[in-house]
């Protein structure tokens, strides 16, 4: 025994200087007092980096005790947006502790909200995953890194263990739908729950979207007794009064529609169908012959002498162009899809992570922060999409807003970019600053591709009708409709549309017959007609 009693526990007394300061920190940001809180967590970042040696030395249990308060201290930076300290003490909290679930987690989360190193994002969310396999938030992250990736398989897997814990999680089913919006299944799993939530104007969409897929007249009464005046509803029901043959019921609909929205194109379409020229042209009636006129225009409503009245404007060189752009830009998404595959974090990265070895993820994010903006402005005056692309990919969401603030050829060349490393939401979101900068039919139709190939239709389908409604001969604009009907399930609008875009851009066949889009319709009479 010691000379003046029993010996002094220094791991107990490392532990109370934690505690101690810690607290301070939550009681410092709880009065408002950021600085003294930043302060305060910083310092045990330090000395928990000092004392590693002793840290190694606490029991299992203070080390379990230590590791969840260097989380809550490393969550807490976070909100006080101290982004690399917030890092560096996860790390910490992971590498003393392996099996700190919520370490693992609040790292994939925030690298993940912020668009920073989302393969290492994956490697933290895969690992927390594994920790607790029945949190439905990890596993919707996990889909949700995967989706930014264009990993679309991995995603649908993640947002299905979701659902297998909890099969009606709203969040998991609006996910699934965005990658598979015609997977009826799921959207009738999501109707059900928003009937159980009684949320009228999500159901409202939600059963117009399952009548234009299937065409259940059961969900369209349903919509219709919540909204009787919805217009989405008010044209389905007049397209399935006119496969019935109710032609005068279609007709009362849509006249008083037209009345109500002179301006709508879908509607003036369908209008137009149900109130076609007496006269068509005789080579236009030979060439349509085999699809009777009622069937051929049940979704783009245009009369079939007045289709076979215009002649295709090739002298519209903005068609072409924009035509020429989307081919450079399917070209880029099949290099951005390789160059997604290449980035993926391979096995030694991850026994890496496992062992606790944090000095490279936590060197990289240090590195992430010193001006990742000059640097690819300085990619960008060299044109150097290679290196862009590596810098876009550590880029911080205050980094990607000073780039929306440069001219428009340096959103363009970000937008390319973006495309080159599989970054479509980025894409998007450069592609909708180019709109706001210049309303042209060009911008709005790159823009709509971008939204299409996300999986948000609508949005899409908003800004081509702006531009049908301007210019109802826009070969491009008709042919990305085409798309849209397709991924709906509207397979008669699809090939209604697709037959107008051939007729005023004759180059989309070409397009066409490779459009993965279009596949399911390969084989079908009317679509090699069509792109004959």
């Amino acid at each position: 025994m010691p000379l003046f009693g029993k010996k002094k526990d220094k791991s107990s007394g490392i532990m109370k200087n934690y505690e101690k300061v810690i607290k301070e920190g939550f009681e410092a940001a709880s009065r408002g007092d950021e600085d003294k809180a930043i302060l305060g967590f910083r310092k045990v970042l330090r000395w928990v980096t000092e004392d590693i040696d002793k840290v190694s030395k606490l029991s299992e249990e203070d080390k379990a005790k230590l590791s969840e308060l260097l989380t809550d201290a490393g969550e807490e930076m976070i909100k006080l947006k101290q982004y690399d300290s917030a890092i560096k003490l996860l790390e910490k909290a992971k590498t003393i502790n392996p099996k700190n679930f919520r370490a693992w987690m609040a790292i994939g989360k925030d690298l993940l909200q912020r668009n920073t190193q989302v393969p290492y994002a994956l490697v933290c969310l895969r690992e927390a995953s594994k920790l607790e396999p029945e949190n439905v938030e990890v596993h919707l992250l996990l889909g949700d890194a995967y989706r930014i990736q264009g990993q679309h398989d991995k995603a649908l897997a993640a947002y299905q263990r979701a659902l297998k814990v909890d099969p009606e999680n709203e969040d998991a089913l609006q996910k699934v739908l965005k990658i598979q919006p015609e997977n009826v299944d799921i959207l009738e799993r999501y109707i059900k729950v928003l009937e159980g939530k009684g949320e009228s104007e999500e159901l409202v969409k939600a059963y117009n979207k399952i009548v234009t897929i299937t065409g259940a007249p059961e969900y369209l009464e349903r919509g219709l007794e919540l909204d009787p005046e919805n217009k989405d509803l008010l044209i389905n029901k007049a397209r399935l009064l006119l496969k019935e043959d109710k032609i005068e019921e279609a007709k009362k609909i849509v006249s008083a529609l037209k009345d109500k929205y002179p301006d709508d194109p879908d509607i003036s379409m369908l209008y137009d169908e149900l109130n076609p020229k007496e006269t068509p042209m005789e080579e236009e009636k030979e060439e349509l012959k085999p699809i009777e006129v009622t069937e051929l225009f049940g979704d783009i409503g245009i009369g079939e002498s007045e289709f076979g009245s215009i002649e295709p404007e090739h002298s519209d060189e903005k068609i072409y162009e924009g035509e020429k752009e989307a081919s450079e830009l399917k070209e880029q998404g099949e290099e951005a899809q390789e160059a997604v595959e290449e980035e993926k974090v391979t096995e030694e990265e991850e026994s890496k992570v496992e062992e606790g070895m944090e000095e490279f993820n936590v060197e990289s994010m240090s590195q992430i922060s010193i001006s990742p903006y000059d640097m690819f402005l300085h990619a960008f005056e060299e044109k150097n999409l290679d290196d862009a692309g590596e810098i876009l990919k550590g880029m911080r969401d205050e980094d990607i807003e000073k780039i929306m603030s440069e001219s428009k050829d340096a959103i363009k060349f970000a937008k390319s970019v973006a495309l080159n490393i599989g970054r479509l939401d980025l894409a998007i979101k450069f592609a909708g600053k180019l709109v706001e900068l210049e309303d042209t039919e060009e911008n709005k139709l790159e823009l709509s591709s971008l939204l299409i190939e996300s999986g948000a239709v609508d949005d899409a389908e908003k800004l081509l009708n702006e531009i049908v409604k301007k210019n109802m001969k826009n070969g491009k604009a008709l042919y990305l409709k085409a798309r849209i009907m397709s991924v709906k399930g509207n397979d008669m609008g699809a090939r209604n549309f697709l037959m107008m875009a051939t007729k005023f851009n004759p180059e989309l066949k070409e397009e066409a017959k490779s459009d993965k889009y279009f596949e399911k319709y390969r084989d079908k009479d009317w679509f090699v007609k069509i792109t004959s």
